[in-house]
């Protein structure tokens, strides 16, 4: 679970991650999303999808 801002709904949202087995799913609008590109719970996605997360 990751915990951020969402400019899309305007509030603070928890996203769900999970593992499917093939790659990572989301309850949320990313990768498709409007503002992925300066949304912080993304960047996180992204950090995650590529193995480079850090505690």
């Amino acid at each position: 679970m990751i915990s951020g801002y969402c400019r899309c709904t305007d509030q603070a949202r928890t996203v769900l991650l999970e593992w499917t087995g093939n790659g990572w799913e989301s309850d949320c609008g990313y990768p498709g999303c409007t503002f992925q590109g300066e949304c912080p719970v993304a960047a996180r996605l992204r950090e995650i999808e590529a193995g480079t997360e850090q505690a």
